[in-house]
């Protein structure tokens, strides 16, 4: 049984309802759709993943519609041949925001549950558009004994692409009252923004010099909830790059993730701000199911294997990645550029492969713990990125803003623009390059692993470096 519940589509999918729900009569329409399951430590989300449009004589539109037998069965038939539930759409072609179900709706979706459980082994999703704003509501059906179903409604409606868009259920996440302390930040986007950021759970992948900049401007600019993952201490070698970071937390070997949610919850102006931090791996199942329940995912992050597992987590799970990182060049000890980029990963921009912020050949060393073995680091070429360590404060600043500001991007879409493409900046000239290109040809995660929620191969396993640095620390706080 499914306790906690959302939805998500990618951009294309939204604009394809869109386009058909949206009549120039001004009258109700509807359709079917296929979903898969994307299921997280707490949350499982629906991820509508294609469209069954009604052909010539399957619905009927009378001011309200209907539809036939016939385009349920077909509906049904290709969920199963895809391995998907089916999901009914339906539009209020004047309504806007969040829409509960009215009793027509609540019957016509209801009389369909066991047919759609019984035929695909999958609960039916209901959704409604609302064609005044183009917001999605969205509801599970799930048997509570013989014939009787009741509907689980979602906690939000997410659509990831070019711009990220969620619509929120008003009682399970209401938006928050103003705050004094966010005038300044409310003043530069607006309310709708706002109430956007602070029903969100952002995760951020790495509390190390750029994570802990973002999570503190993440916790200021009012977001509800933080979910934070590293499993690393704080160590004297790191004073000089990580904020907040103190000798004595460095002798204590203080877990970053519990520093970072710490000065969080000082810094946070969300009036119910929340921060779950946790001592794992992203590529430890339960720092991937974790990753999972959250809207939003911050990159700061170095090495391939948890790139990838972020890279599944955009396109097969429709989770925005944000990434970024620093890279310093110097010879004989005297530095000669350096760079920051920051970019994001969703449906219908380039995934974190194709942008070369990893090499997929270097996962499978990383899994098989050679990239923590000194001896095989040593003997790689001194210019090889495996071993690129040179990192100070003033870059993790410049990386973490970039960051930012492609995040902000997304979700505020400043006059109509969400997507500005990657950027990397270059010290020695003051130049940014813009890189707006898409996946390759024959990129998997535009391709085959797009959006495929649970079914996506399995992106986690045993950390044996993570499972050292708990176990490290344990010992030196005993």
């Amino acid at each position: 049984m499914i306790n906690r519940f959302g939805a998500a589509m990618p951009t294309g999918i939204a604009r394809r309802l869109a386009d058909h729900l949206t009549r120039a009569d001004g009258q109700e329409d509807c359709c079917f759709v296929l979903w898969r399951p994307s299921t997280g430590a707490h949350r499982t989300s629906a991820l509508v993943i294609d469209t069954v449009l009604p052909a010539d004589g399957e619905r009927i539109v009378h001011g309200t519609v209907s539809f036939t037998s016939a385009y349920f069965s077909r509906a049904t038939r290709l969920a199963v041949a895809r391995g998907c539930g089916v999901g009914l759409i339906h539009s209020h072609p004047r309504g806007r925001g969040w829409q509960g179900l009215n009793p027509t709706d609540h019957t016509a979706e209801e009389r369909f549950a066991a047919q759609a459980l019984a035929i695909t082994g999958r609960p039916l999703l209901g959704m409604t558009f609302s064609g005044a704003d183009q917001s999605h509501s969205a509801r599970i059906w799930q048997r509570h004994g013989h014939r009787h179903y009741k509907p689980l409604h979602a906690e939000n409606v997410r659509v990831a692409g070019e711009q990220f868009t969620a619509t929120f259920h008003p009682r399970l996440m209401p938006a928050p009252l103003a705050q004094d302390t966010q005038l300044r930040t409310v003043s530069a986007w607006g309310t709708t923004v706002q109430d956007t950021l602070a029903r969100l759970n952002v995760g951020v992948i790495g509390t190390g010099s750029v994570g802990m900049q973002i999570v503190e401007a993440l916790a200021r600019t009012g977001i509800g909830q933080l979910t934070l993952l590293d499993f690393d201490s704080v160590e004297h070698v790191n004073l000089d790059r990580l904020l907040h970071a103190t000798p004595s937390d460095a002798d204590l070997r203080r877990a970053k993730v519990d520093l970072a949610a710490a000065n969080a919850r000082q810094a946070a102006t969300h009036p119910d701000f929340r921060v779950v931090p946790l001592e794992a791996s992203l590529v430890e199942p339960d720092g991937f199911a974790a990753a999972a329940d959250c809207d939003v995912l911050f990159s700061c992050v170095d090495r391939p294997w948890p790139r990838h597992a972020l890279n599944l987590l955009a396109y097969a799970h429709l989770i925005p990645v944000v990434d970024g990182g620093v890279r310093v060049a110097t010879r004989n000890g005297r530095m000669r550029g350096a760079e920051w980029r920051a970019l994001t990963a969703a449906p219908g921009r380039a995934c974190l492969g194709c942008h070369g912020q990893y090499d997929p050949a270097n996962v499978a060393l990383e899994r098989s713990g050679l990239l923590d073995d000194p001896a095989y680091i040593a003997g790689l070429a001194a210019d090889h990125e495996l071993r690129s360590k040179e990192n100070v404060y003033v870059f993790s600043h410049a990386a973490a803003a970039a960051q930012l500001v492609q995040f902000i991007t997304m979700v505020s879409a400043p006059v109509g623009i969400a997507d500005t493409g990657a950027h990397l900046h270059h010290l020695a000239t003051g130049t940014v390059d813009r890189d707006t290109r898409s996946c390759n040809a024959n990129c998997p995660y535009s391709g085959v692993l797009h959006v495929l929620g649970d079914a996506a191969p399995p992106a986690t396993g045993r950390h044996p470096a993570a499972e050292e640095a708990r176990a490290a620390r344990r010992s030196a706080q005993a």
